[in-house]
């Protein structure tokens, strides 16, 4: 208790400046702790989607928010990369304390308010446990793997009937949540048992389904607005979606030369499916928006079908803002084919803030290699940086061009400073905005491969390509 007791006193004295401003502890929440490790400067909390605050860590990495006229319920905090979910309520001075090398395992809440969310993270510590098992089990008969996720949900309900009978004053609403958490959980055992299934039953066209195995599909909300921003939920809803495709797929006795998941056909299936099951408007977008991001990723070079995608796409999106961004995606792949060169409007930065032409990068001297990165990834940075250099030295004619995401121009030059990579030239993005529309980047381990006249030779490589050697000679 050493470490919170500053904090504590702290909050205390805002308490007793608000009281003398006729504010009290109830009307306002408190949310702040320490991160040992950190790996970024701030800790970012939003609400159902909605930024509420940037809570900057001081000297001693810790960080401190006070939270007026908030809105009971679930929040979700960003230390960049991790994120993770704490439940807020009137008057709650919530403390925590975590580290960076394990995020979650760390993770420790005292202050009012902390055996809701201690509670919180033991459960989802228990499903992560829970995940090889489960994996395990679906090699199954269904009514045996059916016994098997119950008992661990009895696992989960037991913990829970603890907890509330050891703290009787936790909201209604609180409760609710946790039941969602463990019923779609089981939820989504069933759904990835139905996903391994299918993959089964192709080598054994005998294997079947018990009747009862899909009851549990009738008592799933599609449309619940208090669990909508809880990406596990959400990753639920779309794995139910996906298998509801994949059938569909399978009734029409399949007979497309590529997987089924990466087909026109059943990417459109699922777009179908949303807009006909998924009306709450958050959930419905987030979910198309993902099933755009899926199927381009895996289909960048046929401009008709992707034509056809995008129309369905247009028409069943209401999103004005995901709408723009998976436009600038799909105009971003259609020209970046092979045999085009940039658009001479695609422009990067460089040391001397000054704006550069892309289509002027290439080199006489051999291929040109973009690579992209950003300080917001530590260990993406240094593993990338790494992969190219060994490049660099096989392939002394490359011409390597690294490209930030990031727009702080000076933490930039800071951090290529660090690089010790003369080989490369490096530049930054101008708008984060512009990075769909002018690379179609949808990864981080993204390339781009051009001749010496600038003509795209690959747009769509990737850093861990079983042939990128073949692909540079």
């Amino acid at each position: 208790m050493k470490y919170f007791t500053p904090l504590l006193l702290i909050f205390l004295c805002l308490v007793g400046c608000n009281n003398s401003q006729k504010e009290t502890a109830e009307d306002v929440v408190y949310f702040g702790g320490e991160i040992i490790n950190p790996a970024d400067d701030y800790v970012v909390l939003y609400h159902q989607g909605k930024f509420v605050d940037s809570l900057k860590l001081d000297e001693k990495n810790r960080f401190m928010g006070k939270l007026k006229n908030h809105k009971d319920g679930l929040y979700k905090f960003y230390h960049y990369p991790e994120y993770q979910y704490i439940y807020l309520e009137k008057g709650d001075s919530l403390l925590l304390r975590l580290n960076t090398y394990k995020f979650d395992e760390t993770l420790f809440f005292t202050g009012k308010g902390a055996e809701k969310n201690n509670f919180y993270i033991e459960l989802f510590l228990l499903n992560a446990s829970h995940e090889r098992p489960v994996y395990q089990f679906t090699k199954l008969d269904s009514d045996e793997f059916l016994e098997k996720i119950d008992s661990l949900q009895d696992i989960k309900l037991a913990k829970q009937k603890k907890f509330l009978a050891s703290n009787p004053d936790v909201s209604d609403e609180f409760k609710s949540f946790t039941d969602k958490a463990i019923q779609y959980r089981n939820f989504r055992y069933r759904e990835t048992y139905q996903n391994m299934f299918f993959k089964r039953k192709k080598e054994d066209s005998t294997l079947t389904l018990s009747h009862s195995f899909y009851d549990y599909k009738s008592r799933v909300n599609m449309n619940d607005s208090t669990m909508s921003h809880y990406s596990p939920y959400a990753r639920y809803i779309m794995q139910f979606i996906n298998n509801s495709a994949y059938s569909e797929c399978l009734q029409k006795s399949w007979k497309g030369e590529k997987p089924i998941n990466t087909s026109l056909t059943y990417n459109k299936n699922k777009l179908k499916i949303i807009d006909s099951l998924v009306t709450y408007p958050f959930l419905r977008n987030e979910l198309l928006r993902y099933t755009a991001y899926s199927y381009y990723r895996n289909n960048a070079t046929d401009i008709v079908q992707n034509n056809e995608f995008f129309k369905l796409y247009q028409k069943v999106t209401t999103d004005t803002k995901s709408k723009e961004e998976i436009t600038n995606l799909h105009n971003g792949i259609k020209s970046l084919q092979s045999g085009n060169n940039f658009s001479n409007q695609i422009f990067v930065y460089d040391e001397k803030h000054a704006r550069v032409p892309v289509n002027r990068l290439n080199s006489k001297r051999g291929k040109t290699l973009f690579y992209f990165w950003t300080s917001k990834q530590k260990r993406h940075k240094r593993l990338i940086t790494d992969k190219i250099k060994a490049l660099s030295k096989e392939f002394p004619s490359l011409n390597i061009i690294g490209i930030s995401l990031d727009e702080d121009h000076k933490q930039w030059k800071k951090d290529v400073k660090t690089f010790d990579f003369p080989q490369s030239r490096q530049y930054r993005i101008g708008e984060r905005e512009d990075v769909l529309r002018d690379f179609a980047l949808i990864s981080i381990n993204k390339l781009i491969i051009t001749d010496r006249s600038g003509n795209i030779i690959n747009a769509f490589a990737d850093i861990y390509d079983a042939d990128l050697n073949e692909q540079l000679k």
